[in-house]
């Protein structure tokens, strides 16, 4: 089993069940201690639901912001003019994310894309 684990979140609206999946495995696998470090990386569409505020989105976010690192993609952000909406989100990580994916990869760190 991995020791470390980065949820990738990239689908898109019409994929919500399968980002609250993800964000689940997410929350209780870092509740329950099933890995030594849980990070949380929304990239591309799945953005968008953060800027639009959607409840059991921003539920789910709330909650793991409060145990553990989440990061949105800036550039994406940038491209979909919604940078500005994701700053607004208390402790959402806004930055560049190749540079951290490329420094978790380089750790071991096994990507699950959502």
């Amino acid at each position: 089993m991995a020791k470390n684990i980065v949820v990738m979140i990239n689908s898109g609206k019409d994929q919500k069940a399968k980002i609250l999946t993800g964000l689940t495995l997410a929350l209780v696998g870092k509740q329950k201690h099933l890995f030594d470090d849980v990070q949380v990386i929304f990239f591309g569409p799945s953005e968008q639901l953060i800027a639009e505020k959607d409840p059991d989105i921003m539920n789910m976010l709330e909650q793991l912001i409060k145990v553990e690192n989440v990061y949105a993609c800036q550039l994406v952000g940038d491209n979909m003019k919604i940078t500005d909406k994701l700053k607004e989100v208390k402790g959402l990580n806004v930055t560049l994310v190749g540079p951290v994916i490329a420094d978790f990869v380089a750790k071991g760190y096994e990507i699950l894309n959502f």
